[in-house]
């Protein structure tokens, strides 16, 4: 006769085994398939304090994840004594505004950008992206940021401007105090020097400086350039910007050769190192390239490159190189500018 009680002890072990297999504490699931590809997500969301707004930015997603997207853009209010605490559960979530992931088009950086002016000071909002689909579901959620609303500092004053050989001093006046009135702790203030671009874009051509002057020898010679200094105050671990000051005019130096490369990096290619610079707003007749190895410094180019990159064939395998790039400005003299900085790579070494 069968022994029911041991075969009654296996199928409860089975069938345990089986439930906690299925139901486990309410967070296992079965794997995904294989070669299942991540959903699209958001991982440098960021946020900025300007005056009377929040700007938030994300890098875009590739253009073929994109097409059958959405941005979604999450709000809510935070807890003042919660501002700084970014794992805390935060309350319901509004969503504000919808982006189409096809036809939204990031800046020159590629990111993508909304402002934010329904806030005001002494206020924390807290924001994140979701990712739906194109069948409504949310597929994954940004990083959050959360941004702490101070009141800003006042515009600084006395601009001025002066065309020198190399490039255009700017100086301004400091200002001290919040648009409330208040003093601001002088350690605490900063500036950042801006120039009017050909399309009419407000860009930062300066970091966070602490002073009152600023030299920018990223000058188009000849060409008039047009300035403004924006107060930023660093406070609760936020940088809040200010209202701008005036505007003001310059021409740069008319003999002065073009600036250098903002940018320069370089990758291993097959057969050399291909060497990468952004080009300059202005007019240039090329660019040199330069490599050092130890102390020697060599030209590269016998005759200005007119766009980039440059592929340096003779680039040794298992070697360390350093490049710089400089413009060479145009017309019959072709003044060749300052090098740009240096940018270091160890060439892959040949088999």
């Amino acid at each position: 006769m069968p022994d029911l009680t041991r075969h009654g002890r296996f199928g409860s072990i089975l069938i345990c085994a089986l439930s906690a297999l299925l139901s486990g504490c309410g967070h296992q699931t079965f794997p995904s398939p294989i070669g299942s590809a991540p959903p699209p997500r958001i991982n440098d969301l960021s946020a900025r304090v300007e005056p009377g707004a929040v700007e938030i930015s994300w890098s875009a997603l590739p253009a073929g994840a994109a097409r059958k997207i959405r941005y979604s853009i999450l709000k809510n209010d935070v807890d003042w004594a919660k501002r700084n605490c970014l794992e805390c559960p935060p309350p319901a979530q509004l969503q504000v505004e919808t982006m189409d992931g096809a036809t939204a088009k990031p800046g020159p950086d590629g990111r993508l950008g909304w402002s934010d002016h329904k806030v005001c000071d002494h206020k924390a909002f807290r924001y994140q992206i979701a990712i739906i689909d194109d069948k409504g579901n949310t597929v994954s959620h940004s990083n959050p940021v959360i941004a702490k609303i101070y009141p800003g500092p006042v515009a600084p004053v006395g601009l001025r401007a002066a065309t020198q050989q190399q490039g255009i001093l700017i100086e301004w006046k400091q200002s001290p105090k919040d648009i409330e009135g208040h003093d601001i702790k002088p350690f605490t203030l900063s500036f950042r020097v801006q120039r009017l671009s050909s399309t009419d874009i407000w860009k930062d051509v300066s970091p966070l400086v602490k002073g009152d002057a600023y030299y920018d020898r990223q000058v188009i010679p000849g060409q008039k350039s047009v300035y403004r200094v924006v107060p930023v105050r660093h406070i609760d671990a936020e940088n809040v910007y200010g209202e701008p000051s005036g505007k003001i005019s310059v021409m740069g130096p008319r003999s002065a050769p073009p600036p250098p490369p903002g940018k320069v990096w370089a990758v291993p290619v097959h057969g050399g190192i291909e060497v990468h610079w952004l080009e300059d707003e202005g007019k240039t007749a090329g660019y040199h390239v330069y490599r050092k190895q130890g102390k020697e410094i060599v030209r590269l180019t016998a005759n200005p490159v007119l766009h980039p990159p440059f592929v340096d064939h003779r680039a040794q395998g298992g070697v360390t190189y350093r490049y710089a790039v400089s413009a060479v400005s145009p017309g019959h003299k072709h003044e060749e500018g300052l090098l740009s900085k240096w940018v270091e790579l160890r060439n892959l070494p040949t088999h």
